[in-house]
């Protein structure tokens, strides 16, 4: 008998989505916490079998512009291999948001890409979500149980050189959870998302974002000094056995200093402190591996950032894209709004 219930137990939600082979801050309790802070209504439920608690639901209901729906952020949580468990959500997630007005669901589960095939039959009723890389399916990510030594030897040889340069022009990296740091933080993104032309968060949204994720010693706030002023700044988010780079930037007029490499290398070295196990570089642009060697995807719009990323050493991690299932007529103009907009922004 399978039946699904609200779970209050961050301990218990938390040590069912740490023992997944793959997890992420999505999926974690402060995360709910964070979105429920931004006045969205998300809910903790859990899937049990037999009174065993077999799968995790983390819902945020999303009425936006594009549309209303209800969103999995890498979920659902549960092997996919179990087809009765399978069919089970998606029956019940189909009723719930139809019961509840929505217009469709949209999941992304962390399933790497080579087993999607695995579960096209269960899955032939959802479509594939017409955004661009949706909650970074396809990530970089950066072994680091190894000796530094190992790790700067596993770099791109510029990457190394900057990081060195930086230290010799006396850029210094400080880590903290400091609020009132945030002004900083903020002067810095704002720089960098006029000059990237990104679709930014707003202040509110990371401030929120990281004190939730604070109260359990799970980010950090890195800025890098040069001459007394603030010039690059990172968010970066610790979770299972990883580092996550998060929200980031620099400012346009010190774009010839290399602080950003010396914040990432001080950054890799905090999580190896912590006993991690993977940094993980978060989203990159589309790769493939030609004659031994990864080759970005020229022109895209996180071409630079993505080589960026590359040149610390590492590795493609990519889950199945993100996947919608249409309850309602109305789904149709989701697609309409999210294709134009994907063609807006040269995906």
């Amino acid at each position: 008998m399978i039946n699904i219930k609200q779970i209050s137990s961050k301990d218990i939600w938390e040590d069912f989505v740490l023992n997944q082979r793959f997890n992420s801050h999505f999926q974690s309790w402060s995360w709910g916490d964070f979105e429920r802070n931004q006045g969205n209504k998300f809910e903790n439920l859990g899937i049990y079998k037999k009174d065993k608690l077999v799968g995790l639901l983390p819902i945020k209901h999303v009425a936006a512009k594009r549309g209303k729906y209800l969103q999995l952020r890498h979920g659902p949580i549960f092997d996919f291999g179990d087809k009765e468990l399978l069919n089970y959500f998606i029956d019940f997630i189909s009723k719930k948001a139809k019961n509840e007005g929505y217009w469709f669901v949209r999941m992304s589960p962390l399933i790497p890409l080579d087993m999607e095939d695995s579960y096209s039959e269960e899955l032939k009723g959802f479509k594939h979500c017409s955004l661009h890389n949706n909650d970074s399916e396809l990530t970089w990510v950066l072994d680091i149980d190894k000796s530094e030594e190992e790790l700067l030897a596993g770099m791109r040889k510029n990457t190394r050189y900057y990081i060195h340069r930086a230290e010799r022009d006396g850029v210094e990296i400080e880590k903290t959870k400091d609020m009132k740091k945030m002004e900083e933080f903020w002067e810095i993104y704002s720089d960098t998302v006029q000059r990237q032309k990104w679709t930014a968060y707003s202040r509110d949204y990371i401030t929120n974002e990281f004190k939730a994720f604070s109260k359990d010693d799970k980010i950090d706030m890195y800025l890098a000094r040069y001459e007394g002023k603030y010039i690059a700044a990172s968010l970066i988010v610790y979770y299972g056995r990883q580092a996550i780079y998060h929200h980031s930037g620099s400012l346009s007029a010190y774009s010839k200093i290399p602080a950003s490499y010396l914040l990432q290398w001080e950054a890799i070295r905090e999580a190896q402190e912590r006993g991690l196990k993977w940094y993980n570089f978060w989203g990159i642009a589309p790769i493939k591996k030609v004659k031994g060697e990864y080759i970005l995807e020229k022109g895209h719009p996180w071409e630079g950032l993505s080589f960026f990323k590359l040149g610390f050493g590492g590795e493609p991690r990519q889950f199945i894209h993100a996947k919608d299932l249409p309850v309602s007529p109305k789904y149709n103009l989701t697609r309409i709004f999210e294709l134009v907009e994907k063609k807006s922004r040269g995906y």
